[in-house]
């Protein structure tokens, strides 16, 4: 952006045009020259996209908030255009056309895997290779794997996360069950849950999303992490095996009474209350979660939260597995001019710092994308690390697919949970969607 300099008299054309060539920068802001004779930068703007708009989530957009003011101190002229988002809305509707249109903000929340491959491509994605090499961070991260694209990182994880099993363990002490490592173990309890008129698991359908979870994780401990891994190259189909079988053990839970019956009408924040009200044995849900269920203002079985990996299942390929992954994080626009380039570099070397990944972990329970000295004394995370020791991580499929499939899944799985469609209708329209983007990929 270049600005004139006001002009103080109009003494002389030549004096003007040397003026006001002097105050501009290379960078596309200008500074004005103060009665004192110092140069008071002038301000100059940078966009940021979040998705934190949730009452969930203001902890989060605190500390988003906390480290825009810090790199601002750092950048002399430097103010921040925050901007919040529906998560859904910025993944699937805005981030798609301002990519198509080459026009995305500066620095905004990106998806890893086939998000930002698929960005990558479009040459509007920072490559931000040369600046962890600069700032020293190129191995302080946990798994930048998400966000590679051609040996080149395009993107950064703010955090990592599992999926698993939350549980209250007055309720299953009350009721003499241990926790199971098995699914016929599972079942049981279930079952003794159902029995003693305790639903035993809370379930939402509401926001499509939530339904995969579970799923995701049945039909990975069935067939492993290379069923999804072949989805695109056509190595794999929505109609193999290990999908029929994951999602019949779904719909098997849900005909047997397991999960709530009002399902399909709950938001996934009303689901989370059935369990934190003590109202359910257990809900399948991200680690996220837990900092809603430990925090006593916010859940009456706080003090009786549990965490466990979902069991394995007989002849499982994936029972060495657990849900999790470091997809959700920032990406930069390639469009930067010098100034813009400066504060994206500073908002990395600021956020992406023991600091704020501890400060997260703290108040949030996230698990630190970032290679740590300390993670903390929080009960629930010990646990859901334990329950993750000597288990390989996978990452969610919809980091895996096409946003196009993802949407297809969403919609046929609220029909699905709803008694609309059978298992092979199902899998059978998303394996059509499949093939379809797989030959737009292609070309």
């Amino acid at each position: 952006m270049k600005k004139k300099l006001a002009t103080i008299m109009a003494v002389a054309v030549g004096l003007t045009t040397v003026l006001s060539a002097c105050g501009k920068d290379e960078g596309g802001a200008s500074s004005t020259t103060s009665p004192g004779g110092s140069a008071a930068p002038k301000e100059f703007t940078v966009s940021f996209r979040h998705t934190q708009i949730k009452d969930t989530a203001k902890k989060r957009k605190a500390m988003f908030e906390d480290a825009l003011k810090e790199v601002e101190a750092n950048v002399p002229g430097l103010k921040f255009e925050s901007e919040g988002v529906d998560e859904v809305v910025n993944r699937d509707t805005k981030l798609k056309a301002e990519m198509a249109a080459g026009n995305p903000p500066k620095i905004f929340e990106l998806f890893g895997g086939t998000d930002t491959k698929n960005y990558a491509k479009t040459n509007n994605l920072l490559d931000l290779t040369p600046i962890l090499d600069e700032l020293g961070l190129k191995d302080k991260f946990v798994d930048l794997s998400e966000f590679t694209y051609d040996g080149k990182v395009y993107g950064l994880p703010i955090a990592g996360y599992l999926e698993g099993m939350f549980y209250n363990k007055k309720i299953f002490k009350d009721n003499g069950v241990e926790v199971p490592k098995t699914y016929e173990e599972f079942l049981k309890a279930c079952e003794t849950f159902k029995a003693k008129g305790i639903t035993p698991m809370a379930l939402g359908g509401n926001e499509a999303w939530v339904l995969n979870m579970l799923p995701n994780t049945l039909y990975v401990r069935v067939g492993g992490q290379s069923v999804v891994d072949g989805l695109q190259s056509g190595q794999s189909k929505w109609t193999d095996e290990a999908y029929v079988k994951g999602h019949t053990m779904f719909k098997d839970l849900i005909d047997k009474g397991y999960f709530n019956k009002d399902a399909l009408a709950l938001k996934y924040s009303q689901t989370q209350d059935r369990f934190a009200n003590g109202e359910t044995a257990m809900i399948f849900d991200g680690g996220w979660a837990n900092q809603k269920y430990s925090n006593p203002d916010q859940s009456k079985m706080a003090a009786d939260l549990g965490f466990f990996n979902f069991p394995t299942v007989e002849g499982g390929k994936g029972n060495d597995l657990i849900n999790g992954s470091y997809s959700n994080g920032f990406g930069f626009s390639a469009k930067l001019n010098e100034n813009e380039k400066k504060a994206v570099k500073e908002f990395i070397k600021v956020f992406f710092t023991e600091k704020y990944q501890l400060r997260q972990l703290k108040e949030e329970g996230f698990f630190p994308s970032m290679k740590l000295s300390s993670t903390g004394d929080k009960p629930i995370i010990a646990e859901m690390l334990k329950a993750s020791e000597g288990k390989k991580t996978f990452p969610a499929f919809d980091s895996l697919i096409q946003p196009k499939v993802k949407l297809d899944l969403e919609s046929g799985i609220q029909a699905f949970v709803g008694g609309k469609k059978s298992v092979q209708d199902l899998l059978a329209d998303v394996q059509k969607s499949q093939e379809t983007e797989n030959k737009k990929t292609a070309k």
